[in-house]
């Protein structure tokens, strides 16, 4: 599970990050998400990666089964109609298919790559203000515990909540486009 907590800011981050090791917590399990890249500078800490921060894979696989749908009507339309005299058979709709779903879910990556994650999305206002977010990937009885450590080492802090590290195709938040 994903475990999201919303921090003041970077200063204490290393300390975070060295308690919550200290817990059971791996290392690689627990990633920063700010509004610039500065904001790391002097922190021995995990960036989020770019399927955490931005939008990518969430929504080329929407838009590749958006694709996939649109490939199946295709082909159903290009099997009864057979134009210019062609012989639409299994080998083609395959091929309609596969290209459909491969150019939607190109489209998707396109357009998710230009917006922030959807399970960070709701907290753009907060990052702009300077904050930063911290996702900690583990069981809850670890989250616990990383709950208890936030809580005691930076004043101000939140636990935002928890989500799965599956990227539901149907699940919708607001998503921010991002600013350079």
């Amino acid at each position: 599970m994903q475990h999201q907590f919303l921090l003041n800011n970077l200063d204490k981050s290393d300390l975070l990050q060295s308690s919550l090791v200290a817990t059971g917590i791996k290392e690689n399990d627990i990633h920063f998400v700010t509004e610039t890249n500065r904001d790391y500078a002097g922190h021995h800490i995990h960036e989020a990666s770019i399927f955490e921060e931005r939008d990518l894979l969430h929504s080329a696989v929407r838009y590749g089964i958006v694709g996939f749908f649109v490939g199946i009507l295709l082909s159903v339309i290009l099997y009864q109609t057979q134009p210019y005299g062609w012989q639409f058979g299994a080998v083609n709709a395959a091929f309609v298919l596969a290209l459909t779903t491969g150019f939607g879910g190109w489209i998707g990556g396109l357009f998710g790559i230009s917006h922030r994650n959807y399970r960070i999305s709701r907290y753009e206002n907060e990052l702009k203000n300077g904050k930063a977010i911290m996702l900690v990937y583990t069981d809850d009885e670890h989250a616990d515990k990383a709950k208890q450590i936030v809580q005691q080492t930076e004043a101000g802090s939140r636990y935002l909540g928890k989500d799965t590290t599956f990227d539901n195709p149907l699940k919708n938040q607001k998503l921010e486009e991002l600013e350079d």
